[in-house]
């Protein structure tokens, strides 16, 4: 019965709110044109802010302890790195279309399905997971993909690709939070409200978007959408628990950053691709699966954290 109150608790808003958007798109109640607006909100404005302030208010010695941040690095950038691979050799995309499918098989939906499954399965100390997860996600493989995705473009030069990929909100907010949680600036309260009132936004909007978005593509689940699946859903998990092990992490440090791996794949990714116009109808259908198929991987995930 608890079993099945985590995975109603992690999946339920994420179906409520696909459900939501992707009605409200089929019968007209809101226009599919919308789609990229709320997408940039996403990624520009909402995300950033939610980021920064889990950044922000994280304890300087759980985002400096190298063993639980090499276990989740491993998970995160080798399943990045698969799907930057193959996304080029054998699924034959270009540049900005393989970063943009190494998001689809490597970002977990930490924001969202994260709280409910860690709170349930180890405690608030599980959610040190997330940010860790989240800085390891905006400090090293979003700037990348947004170097490669600038990349692309006619006449830009590395340098200024880069700058480019580090001047976006969704990358150096994260940066500055972290750096005021080293050095131990405490954000005044008024300050942390507002920022969580629009931070806050960002799960949300972001289901809707991806509902609304869902609303006007014919889903073709093909062995592409099935290789993103796999990965995101049980590669993953695998290489953080193994890397975990290896390391000698133990207990909750180690069932928290297994969890992360079991998650679908985040709702940010398609507002993401449809912000920088690549791999979108491929994306939003990867998050789909990817969250039908959780209803396996959490259970399995929360069944074999019990048995540690």
């Amino acid at each position: 019965m608890i079993l099945f109150q985590t995975i109603l608790a992690a999946l339920g808003p994420i179906i409520l709110g696909l459900a939501v958007g992707y009605f409200s798109g089929k019968y007209g109640f809101i226009k599919r044109e919308y789609s990229q607006a709320f997408a940039d909100f996403v990624v520009k404005i909402a995300l950033p802010f939610a980021l920064f302030l889990a950044a922000a208010t994280a304890s300087p010695s759980v985002i400096l302890n190298i063993d639980y941040l090499l276990a989740l690095a491993a998970g995160l950038i080798i399943s990045y790195a698969i799907g930057f691979i193959l996304g080029k050799i054998c699924f034959k995309h270009d540049k900005k279309d393989a970063a943009m499918q190494a998001l689809s098989v490597s970002f977990p939906d930490m924001a969202y399905c994260g709280p409910p499954v860690l709170l349930a399965t180890v405690g608030s100390s599980g959610l040190i997971a997330m940010v860790l997860g989240n800085l390891i996600y905006t400090v090293i493989i979003i700037p990348f993909t947004l170097l490669m995705i600038s990349g692309n473009k006619q006449g830009k030069s590395i340098s200024s690709s880069l700058l480019h990929a580090v001047s976006q909100p969704l990358v150096f907010l994260p940066i500055l939070g972290a750096i005021l949680a080293i050095t131990g600036v405490k954000l005044p309260e008024v300050v942390q409200n507002s920022v969580n009132e629009l931070g806050k936004t960002a799960g949300g909007v972001a289901l809707f978007f991806l509902g609304l978005l869902l609303s006007g593509i014919k889903l073709v689940i093909n062995r592409e959408i099935i290789f993103n699946v796999g990965i995101k859903n049980i590669i993953q998990p695998a290489l953080i628990l193994a890397t975990g092990m290896a390391l000698g992490l133990e207990n909750d440090l180690l069932k928290a950053a297994f969890l992360i791996g079991v998650l679908p794949t985040a709702t940010a990714v398609p507002a993401l691709a449809i912000t920088n116009k690549a791999y979108t109808d491929t994306a939003a259908a990867t998050v789909l699966l990817s969250t039908l198929f959780a209803l396996v991987s959490i259970i399995v995930g929360i069944s074999i954290v019990e048995m540690m």
